[in-house]
């Protein structure tokens, strides 16, 4: 155990180093960095709730950069590329398929846990600034605990989708592939809740259950709702604090969801052929 411990650090420390030689993080703040300079410019043509609209952009902003270094640095690292032959000597012993998944899994995950940090602290920054700069009307609220569980919230968000790259990585080969595919995926969790309620509504209104609820509903087991792990409205918010054993539910559902997926992604590379 303590031998597999070892070799998935390895293999995690090659991908942590790997990415910050290639600047990944770099340019990712460098861009955070100058849009959120630019907010400074228009947050005084906010007409009220500024501090809503603030940490929501800030937020919103982090999800960006995370999101372009997910399909952009993440999908070229993880896929198997038949021009890419570093993943061949990865594979060789005394490296196997499992830990090989675990160490890219964990060294893109601390890759992702900086990048957040340094938005984190960027953010934090910003919205102080903002908060002195216009009256306590405008923005009179501003909770640190939410605000921290908002980044997690957006972090646990992030490790969902990196273990979907890397399953979906086991099945097909070619970053193109593994990039349009993790689209999808991505496209259908956002598109779901919205047809759910739709149907929902529908459904009340004629005052019958349609099968197709039922079925929609289940589908979230497969493509879950993120929604429930944004909390960036609560950072402002004056309304009564959620019940922490939902929040507890969320989290530990989004755990299980990501062992599970590491699981099948195991599974897939050692069935997988890259011969």
């Amino acid at each position: 155990m303590i031998n597999t411990l070892k070799r998935i650090s390895a293999v995690a420390r090659i991908v942590l180093i790997d990415g910050l030689r290639r600047h990944a993080l770099l340019g990712l703040v460098a861009l955070s960095v100058s849009a959120e300079a630019g907010a400074f410019l228009f947050f005084d043509f906010i007409p009220r709730d500024i501090g809503r609209a603030s940490s929501d952009f800030i937020l919103s902003l982090a999800w960006l950069s995370g999101f372009i270094f997910l399909y952009f640095h993440g999908v070229q690292v993880i896929a198997l590329d038949e021009e890419r032959k570093v993943i061949y000597s990865l594979l060789a012993r005394p490296i196997s398929r499992g830990e090989y998944v675990g160490g890219i899994f964990t060294g893109l995950a601390c890759l992702l846990l900086l990048l957040n940090l340094l938005l984190c602290l960027l953010g934090f920054g910003t919205l102080m600034f903002i908060k002195q700069q216009v009256l306590p009307v405008y923005f009179s609220q501003f909770a640190m605990s939410y605000y921290l569980l908002a980044w997690l919230g957006l972090f646990a968000m992030e490790l969902m989708l990196l273990a979907v790259i890397l399953f979906f990585s086991g099945l097909v080969r070619g970053s193109f592939p593994v990039l349009l595919i993790s689209l999808s995926f991505y496209a259908i969790c956002s598109g779901l809740p919205v047809v759910r309620d739709a149907i929902s509504q529908k459904a009340s209104l004629e005052g019958q259950s349609t099968s197709l609820k039922s079925i929609l509903q289940g589908m979230t087991a497969f493509f879950p709702d993120f929604d429930r792990l944004d909390f960036k409205n609560m950072i402002t918010s004056v309304t009564s604090p959620p019940d922490p054993s939902l929040i507890l539910v969320n989290f530990g559902l989004t755990s299980a969801y990501i062992a599970v997926l590491l699981w099948l992604a195991c599974i897939a590379y050692h069935r997988r052929d890259l011969q």
